[in-house]
């Protein structure tokens, strides 16, 4: 999600960025809007992002 909100919600680029297959960008898109709640990704992501980005530099 972190690199699919970074690339602008784009499945080629971040698929590209992330070395894999357009589908699996697809796959993990459509199973993090199951686990999210439903304005996570509706709103201007703001917030997801900023967490997505804390817990990348912290445990990535």
């Amino acid at each position: 999600m972190r690199v699919y909100l970074a690339e602008g919600r784009s499945l080629r680029a971040a698929a590209g960025r992330l070395h894999v297959a357009r589908n699996t960008v697809t796959y993990r898109v459509k199973r993090a809007q199951e686990l999210l709640p439903p304005t996570a990704l509706t709103d201007n992501a703001l917030e997801l992002r900023l967490a997505l980005e804390l817990a990348h530099s912290q445990f990535g």
